[in-house]
C-alpha cells in the first residue's frame, strides 16, 4: 500500500511538471521567430524557477527511497512543432564530501581519521608522489586559520581568488588539485576520477546511488562483480544496513562514512532545443530543505 501511494504521489509531481512545460513550449512557440540567445537564458531559467516551486510543493509527500526512486527514474519528455525539452533528475548523493573531514563530536571539531585513510588509499592507487601535501591541503582549506601544515599546503595564501572554508563544488576542489600540480609537477594526481568520487550537496551518502568507482575505494577487498551487484546492477534498493548482503566487517568499514539509505537531495537536468539553438540548465534540489542550493546554466 505504501508503495502505490507514493506511485500515485510521484506520478502527480511528473504530470505537474509535464504540464509546465507544455505551457511553456506553447509559449517559446507563439515567439519562436522573435527568440534571442538572452531569451532563451531567460525561458530556460523560468522552467528552473517553475519547477522548483513544484517541488517545493508536492516534493514533502517523497519521503522514502522508493519514491525518490521514482521520480529518478521517470523522465520527462516533450515535444511541440519547434520546441523539444527534456527532463530528468538523479540523485545528488552518490559521493562522498570532503567537508566531512572535519568531524564535529561533543562540541569538539577534529579531523576525521577515517576519511583521511580513505583519500589516501585513492591517491595511493593513482601513485600520487606527495600524498602527505594533498591531505594538507583539503585540511588547511577546511581549517579557520592560515598556518600551514606543510609548505605550499595553505592556497588562501597563494591565490586570492581562493577562499578558506568549505569546499562548496567541484571547481573549488579542483583549485587545489591544479595547486598541487604547480607545486609538483605530479600529474598522476589527474587520473583519480573524482567526479565519481566527491559529493558536495549532502553530508550523507545515499547507498541506493553510491558510486561503483567510491564503493570500489571504500572495500578494496570486495570482488569487482560483487560491487557491481550492490550499485548498478543491484535487484532493488536497499532499506537498511540489514539488506546489504555483506560481511558484517565491511558493513562495519562502510558505517564510518557517514552512509545512509535515502539522501533527499537530487540533481535536476533540463534541455531545450529549438531549431539550432539549445539550452541547458542543471540545479540542485535539496528536497527536506525545499530550495535550490545550486544552479547553472549554459546556451548553445
Amino acid at each position: 500500500m505504501r508503495k502505490s501511494i507514493t506511485l500515485l504521489i510521484t506520478l502527480a509531481l511528473i504530470v505537474a511538471i509535464s504540464s509546465l512545460i507544455a505551457i511553456g513550449l506553447h509559449i517559446v512557440d507563439t515567439a519562436s521567430t522573435q527568440v534571442q540567445r538572452k531569451h532563451n537564458l531567460v525561458q530556460t531559467a523560468t522552467f528552473v524557477q517553475n519547477i522548483a516551486q513544484i517541488l517545493k510543493k508536492k516534493s514533502g509527500d517523497i519521503n522514502s527511497s522508493e519514491g525518490l526512486e521514482l521520480l529518478i527514474s521517470l523522465p520527462i519528455d516533450l515535444k511541440s512543432d519547434e520546441i523539444e525539452a527534456h527532463i530528468s533528475f538523479d540523485s545528488a548523493a552518490k559521493g562522498i564530501n570532503p567537508n566531512n573531514f572535519l568531524k564535529t563530536d561533543h562540541n569538539r571539531t577534529f579531523f576525521n581519521p577515517d576519511y583521511i585513510l580513505l583519500f589516501d588509499r585513492i591517491l595511493q592507487s593513482a601513485n600520487v608522489q606527495s600524498k602527505e601535501l594533498f591531505l594538507a591541503m583539503i585540511e588547511d582549506t577546511l581549517d579557520k586559520d592560515l598556518d600551514e601544515r606543510i609548505p605550499g599546503s595553505e592556497i588562501a595564501l597563494y591565490d586570492k581568488r581562493f577562499a578558506q572554508g568549505s569546499i562548496e563544488n567541484f571547481k573549488k576542489f579542483w583549485m587545489l588539485v591544479e595547486h598541487y600540480v604547480l607545486l609538483t609537477a605530479d600529474p598522476n594526481i589527474y587520473t583519480i576520477p573524482w567526479k565519481e568520487i566527491l559529493g558536495f550537496y549532502s553530508k550523507k551518502i545515499d547507498f541506493n546511488y553510491i558510486s561503483p568507482v567510491l564503493l570500489g575505494y571504500m572495500l578494496p577487498y570486495v570482488d569487482v562483480e560483487e560491487i557491481k551487484k550492490l550499485t548498478i546492477a543491484k535487484p532493488a534498493n536497499f532499506g537498511d544496513w540489514k539488506d546489504l548482503p555483506l560481511a558484517k566487517e565491511d558493513k562495519d568499514r562502510l558505517k564510518k562514512y557517514d552512509i545512509s539509505f535515502f539522501a533527499p537531495v537530487v540533481e535536476g537536468n533540463l534541455s531545450i532545443k529549438q531549431a539550432d539553438q539549445k539550452s541547458f540548465a542543471r540545479f540542485v534540489y535539496d528536497i527536506k530543505q525545499k530550495k535550490v542550493v545550486d544552479i547553472g546554466f549554459k546556451i548553445d
